[in-house]
């Protein structure tokens, strides 16, 4: 707790009176005022700064918040045991909402017991909502499925499966929006136009275009995807770094931290966008059940095979694993180039590199 002890043995009682020559009110103050995180640290009760000292090196300060989260750690398992399982750990009050850092502290190694947490969702949960912080269901019954199967099987599996393609698509530079922006860039309540459907459901690209302006020149008619979605971002191939004078790294779609940003030109309006420039990593997406036929899980990296005139294994291809995906891999413009590949081609796992998360 903050000030209070918490569990202790009571011969400790019995040794502060006779050691310390402590009455009982002072034991009192001692393991109700002056214990906890207080005592631990020696910094504060109050967690914000505990974390803020733990950051910068403060040894108490980092055994205190260690301590505090091996307990949060321990009680789950022992309420797990008494209880013969759970359907849901749920992180309340100030510290459980506010603190990122203590959440996956206190979840660490827990993945025996079927309890998951996203990293990414994790992070970017805010503390004033409701907000998932673990996979779905159906990828945590995908990962304890492969997990029980043996590594020959799997190998068996994957042997099979290399000879099951699946279709190959070039995508190229795009930009999704914030409903925000949408509005900034093409009115108030403008909503997003469907050209053509994509081959994930629900997704589509957008009547709407926009010219991407850097600090060294701008790239025009850049297609927006739809719908709208909670962050804008704007996915380029890597030669065009150079033509805008901004240099993204290559991240898995979403993921937008310290990345650069760039201006977004409409007929209408514009915007600057502070981050949100990628190239995005190379990625084949997939349902659980797809998972479990190719031997992989979410967040996996494979090599793939593409045949061609041009015949070529990319390494490094993340799998993405939803219910709602559909069986497809996605390169850019440049990858496309390199092998030949145009939209239709068929890709085949060639082997895992990595076999993804248990847990996060």
């Amino acid at each position: 707790m903050g000030t209070r002890c918490g569990d202790l043995d009571p011969g400790v009682l019995a040794f502060l009176e006779r050691e310390e020559n402590l009455t009982a009110s002072q034991s009192e103050e001692v393991l109700n005022k002056k214990s906890g995180l207080l005592g631990l640290s020696g910094v504060s009760s109050d967690m914000r700064e505990i974390l803020r000292a733990a950051d910068q090196g403060h040894h108490r300060a980092q055994l205190a918040l260690k301590a505090y989260c091996y307990r949060v750690r321990k009680y789950i398992g022992a309420y797990v045991a008494s209880m013969g399982g759970l359907d849901a750990v749920i992180f309340t009050g100030g510290v459980g909402q506010g603190s990122a850092v203590v959440r996956a502290l206190a979840l660490q190694g827990l993945d025996c017991m079927g309890i998951t947490l996203d990293d990414k969702r994790n992070r970017e949960a805010g503390s004033d909502e409701i907000t998932r912080i673990s996979t779905d269901e159906e990828r945590m019954m995908a990962r304890e499925a492969l997990r029980a199967l043996s590594r020959s099987y799997i190998t068996r599996v994957l042997e099979a499966q290399k000879q099951q393609p699946f279709l190959v698509e070039i995508s190229a530079h795009h930009i999704h929006l914030t409903q925000e922006h949408v509005e900034a860039l093409f009115g108030k309540g403008h909503q997003l136009t469907k050209h053509a459907d994509l081959s994930q459901p629900g997704q589509y690209a957008c009547k709407e275009q926009l010219t991407i302006v850097g600090p060294k020149g701008r790239i025009e008619r850049v297609r927006i995807l739809g719908p709208a979605r909670k962050y804008t971002q704007v996915e380029i191939a890597m030669t065009e770094q150079f033509k805008l004078g901004i240099h993204p790294p290559i991240r898995e779609s979403g993921d937008i931290a310290d990345t650069p940003g760039c201006t977004l030109e409409s007929p209408t309006g514009s915007v600057d966008v502070d981050k949100g420039v990628i190239c995005a990593l190379r990625h084949v997406h997939m349902s659980p059940e797809d998972a479990l036929r190719y031997g992989v899980r979410d967040k996996s990296f494979v090599r793939v095979r593409i045949a061609g005139d041009r015949e070529l294994i990319f390494g490094d291809v993340l799998v993405r694993v939803d219910p709602s995906f559909k069986l497809a891999m996605h390169i850019d413009t440049d990858e496309g180039n390199a092998a030949n590949v145009k939209t239709g081609a068929k890709g085949y796992i060639d082997g895992i590199q990595s076999e993804g998360y248990q847990s996060s």
